[in-house]
């Protein structure tokens, strides 16, 4: 039984760990478009009202999709939720990176102790575990793609660094 706990422990560990990686993967990349989407607002809104724009003779339509596309885009950050995506995926991540440090401890520490204290710090990992797993995300596949080239890469192994 024990033996079998270990085994568990260490695996789910190494599941979380794909989990949480890919959260991050897609955390990266969703910072990435809600930045560039307010720069390309502020972008558009500040050439749009600018003199420059008077200077260059640009047309009033290009003036005026500037304008739009300066009042738009903050809306469309809005009404994909971003930065409620965003926040979320953050604190799963963590809490995923977090079960993934207590199911490793418990295989590779716990497990050497007393049966009972094993299986206690076991069960309570597994209990966060599945507290974690009640927020169902999905990051797109090609995240889950990069974070197994990422953990198979050693990336995540301490005795690869060295």
């Amino acid at each position: 039984m024990k033996e079998s706990l270990r085994t568990e422990c260490l695996e789910q560990a190494r599941n979380t760990l794909y989990t949480s990686t890919s959260f991050y993967i897609w955390l990266r990349w969703l910072r990435f478009w809600r930045a560039l989407i307010w720069f390309a607002a502020v972008v558009c809104s500040t050439v749009a009202a600018s003199s420059i724009v008077s200077d260059f003779g640009w047309p009033a339509s290009v003036v005026a999709g500037l304008t739009l596309a300066g009042v738009l885009l903050p809306a469309v950050v809005k009404a994909l939720k971003l930065d409620e995506t965003i926040e979320l995926y953050s604190e799963q991540a963590a809490k995923f990176k977090n079960v993934e440090s207590r199911l490793g401890r418990a295989g590779r520490i716990w497990s050497e102790g007393s049966p009972e204290l094993f299986e206690k710090e076991a069960r309570s990992a597994f209990e966060d575990l599945d507290k974690a797993r009640l927020v169902s995300l999905t990051p797109p596949e090609w995240c889950f793609k990069r974070a197994q080239k990422k953990v198979q890469s050693g990336d995540y192994d301490p005795d690869a660094l060295s």
